[in-house]
């Protein structure tokens, strides 16, 4: 299932969250990922599950800076 990600100033859902500019970890399941709109080139902001996708390079990340995120270092 697709995150529903829509842009406030054009309200394009055409988001990819593995193009984000960038993503702030908050759990092992969850960031704040920031997209650009393909659309109108606005940057959005939003809450989001880690996709299953994302969630070896987000545990890597982890890893790599002693991070936790509850993953066994």
């Amino acid at each position: 299932m697709k995150p529903s990600v829509v842009c406030p100033k054009c309200g394009s859902a055409d988001f990819d969250l593995s193009a984000y500019e960038s993503m702030i970890v908050l759990t092992r399941d969850l960031a704040l990922f920031t997209l650009r709109c393909t659309h109108c080139d606005a940057r959005v902001s939003s809450l989001c599950s880690i996709p299953p996708e994302l969630r070896e390079e987000v545990q890597f990340a982890a890893i790599e800076i002693g991070a936790g995120m509850g993953y066994d270092l």
